[in-house]
This record gives structure tokens, sequence and C-alpha cells, in this order.
């Protein structure tokens, strides 16, 4: 029987799914349309050198004592003793993994570069995320969940959730949120309550009927809502940063109910210090060792959920891994780096052609071009730009990137 909030949602009309298959409406194998995106973000520009791309061969580049050249799975890294979550991922994981150098992000200011890297385009115009979950042939209740982190939308703006980085949907939810009120409010009675409810079924009895085949539809839609009711979103800290496990954790439980298409978390750096390292370079030592530590712990999660389509949830989900912008290779007046217009990223999992590092930087530590097709460094090839990794997120996501990037192609190198 409808309760409510199902049967207002049935009469509205919000119910009803643009598009359902045979049976429960979903299918039974992995495709473009079925997948899905967790955007995990470094707030605040990481060093890639101190992880992602080897500075050897940059004029003056700083090279932490200890670090090695590292390869794994055909993945080109930074090895340091002081980091082995580093190695280890990439042990693991490596082969499901695409490391892309000598991305050009062509601002050095913090939200310009936030902007860039997640449209490509600028101002007013909807980041990756954000189009995938609004352009998802799927009738979606929460299309981007942002658990913590940035969103930039203009015309799917009514499709993005944010959980708040204090907990506020939960609590907006269970009406937490009208008890630390200081604004008088009348909750309902028990008696009201069950009024209310015995007036919905005496109405879902007598309009069944009239639904017709709006109504049969709805009954997956009823399925979603009653898996959103016994969903954890609480906020979860590990002592002074937030559990990056657990926040990837409550986007896995969205994804395996097939409520939600795309999801942004970020990462501040250890005890959420940073990564915007003028001085004090250690921090980015910290911040890769904790990051790694955490993309294990995620993945160990994932290679346990099953999706809503019945297949391997691993199977249908693609992590993208980044920053807004690297670090000066050569060191400044106070033992730090500054802000460089040249990052990496990494793109995990579903559709990707991992066991590959594509990109570099040359001995000025500016990118260097490859051939799309190949991945591999080539002169005069393309300039990598966030609006290739913009046309190859949406061409993975069954999304023609021709309608939001312009003249940029996709990385046909990096999927599968």
């Amino acid at each position: 029987m409808l309760n409510r909030r199902e049967f207002a949602l049935l009469s509205s009309g919000l119910l009803v799914p643009s598009r359902l298959a045979a049976g429960s409406g979903r299918a039974t194998s992995v495709s473009a349309s079925n997948r899905k995106f967790l955007f995990i973000f470094n707030d605040g520009g990481w060093d890639t050198g101190y992880a992602l791309t080897p500075y050897w061969s940059i004029t003056d580049a700083y090279v932490e004592p200890e670090a090695a050249p590292g390869e794994v799975n055909g993945i080109k890294f930074v090895d340091h003793p002081n980091r082995p979550a580093v190695r280890e991922f990439f042990d693991v994981h490596g082969s499901r993994t695409a490391l892309i150098n000598g991305v050009e992000v062509q601002s050095v200011t913090h939200e310009r570069c936030r902007e860039l890297f997640l449209t490509g385009q600028g101002a007013l115009q909807d980041d990756w995320a954000c189009v995938l979950a609004g352009k998802s042939t799927h009738n979606l209740l929460l299309p981007h969940v942002v658990i913590d982190g940035p969103a930039f939308s203009s015309r799917y703006t009514s499709g993005v959730v944010r959980v708040g980085d204090a907990g506020q949907l939960p609590l907006l939810l269970n009406g937490g949120a009208f008890r630390l009120s200081d604004q008088p409010y009348q909750a309902t009675t028990d008696s009201s309550e069950a009024l209310a409810d015995a007036f919905v079924e005496r109405r879902t009895a007598e309009r069944g009927d009239s639904f017709g085949d709006a109504y049969n539809q709805a009954l997956y839609r009823i399925e979603q809502l009653q898996a959103w009711d016994d969903l954890n979103l609480e906020v979860d800290d590990n002592g002074c940063e937030r559990d990056l496990v657990s926040d990837a954790g409550m986007v896995f439980d969205l994804f395996e109910r097939g409520l939600t298409r795309t999801a942004m978390m970020r990462y501040k750096g250890w005890c959420s210090e940073g990564w915007d390292t003028h001085q004090g370079l250690e921090k980015q030592d910290q911040n890769f060792g904790d990051l790694f530590e955490y993309l294990n712990g995620i993945m160990a999660d994932l290679e346990t959920r099953v999706s809503d389509s019945g297949a391997p949830l691993s199977e249908e989900v693609t992590i993208i891994v980044f920053s807004e912008m690297g670090r000066e290779p050569r060191l400044n007046s106070w033992g730090g780096r500054d802000h460089w217009t040249f990052t990496s990223l990494l793109m995990i999992g579903s559709g990707i052609q991992g066991g590959q590092t594509i990109g570099g930087l040359d001995t000025a530590g500016q990118g260097r071009p490859i051939d799309l097709g190949t991945g591999l460094i080539k002169e005069g090839g393309a300039s990598l730009l966030p609006e290739h990794i913009g046309a190859t997120l949406l061409a993975l996501g069954d999304v023609d990137p021709d309608e939001f990037v312009d003249g940029a192609e996709t990385i046909p190198a990096v999927m599968s």
C-alpha cells in the first residue's frame, strides 16, 4: 500500500520513470548508460611530484630524498618508503587505472581552476558530473549527490543534491533540523498520522486503476523511495578529517540502490590541513600517504558491492581522482612550491583502459603533447586540457560530448 509521500508523488507524476525495461526496469548487462561516476577532489592543488609525476628530467626541479622511479602494472609513478600505500594501490588496482599527466588548467587561482577543470568552459556552465547526471536515461531520485566539494550547474541544478559538510540533508529528512532550529514548529501526533495514512489508503484503492500505465510503472520508483528511507547519510570523521571510506560508502549505497548516477567527494589533506603548500612540503608526503590509504579502502569496499542492475558494482563505477592544479616543480624562496597550471589525475574502473601512464612533463615542467589514440608522447600531438578529460567522461557515460565541449576530442587511449 502506498504511504502519503508516495501517493503525493505518484499523483503529481513525479514517480513516472522516463525509461523502464521489462519486469524490474533494469538491464542485466553493463552498458554506458548504466555507468556511474565518483569524483574525488583533492582541494588546494596537489604536488604530483610526490606520487604521480616524475620530476627527475625537469631542470632545477626539487626531488624528494629517497624518492625513486616506480612501475607497477604499467603505471609509472614516484615510489617512496614513506608512502607504501601508493605502491600497494597500483599493485592491486593498477590494471584498472590510467594515470594521466600534463593536463593544463589555464589559471593559477583556486576557484577558477576548479571551474575550468570541472567544466572546461567557465562561468555558468554545468560540470561533467552534473551533465552526466542530468543526461541520464534513468529517472533518478538523486541524480548528482555532493557529499562534499564543488559543483557548477546551470541547466541541471535541480538534479544536484548536497548532503552538507555537517550532515544537513539527513537532518532535514528525519526532522532533526526542526528540533535544532530556534523557530517554533508543531509536530504531528500519532492520531493525525494514522488519519492521514487511512485517507491515503482509501484514495489509493479508489484511484489505483485510473492511473493506468503510470501507476504500474511507478512501482519501481516506489521501491527506490523505500530504499531511500533506510539510507544512512550521517557524516563520519576520522579524528581530524573526513573519513573518505565512509563517504564513499554512502555513495556506493546510493549507486547500489539505483538512486544516483554521479557523486562528488572532497579530501582536504591530512588532518584537513590542505594541499596548498607554498611552504611545508612535508604535508604533501602526509597527504599522498593518507589519500592512497583511503583509496585502497574505497576500492576494497567497492569490490563487495552489487549494482541494482545485478552486475558487480565495480564493473559500473568510474572513479576520477583529481586536484584543481599542480605545484611548480622548482622550490620557492620559502622552500615550498607555488601554483602550477599543469596537473595529473587518475581514472579508475569501468570503461577505463588501465595499466598505463599517459602524458608527462618536459624539461621545463610543462605538459607534453600526446597522440590521443595511443596515449603516447607525440610532437605536434594534442596538448591535454580539461576539455579532453570532460569529453572522455561524457562519452563513457553515453553522452554526446559535442553538445557540451567546444573543440576538444575524447582520449580513445583511455577508453576500453
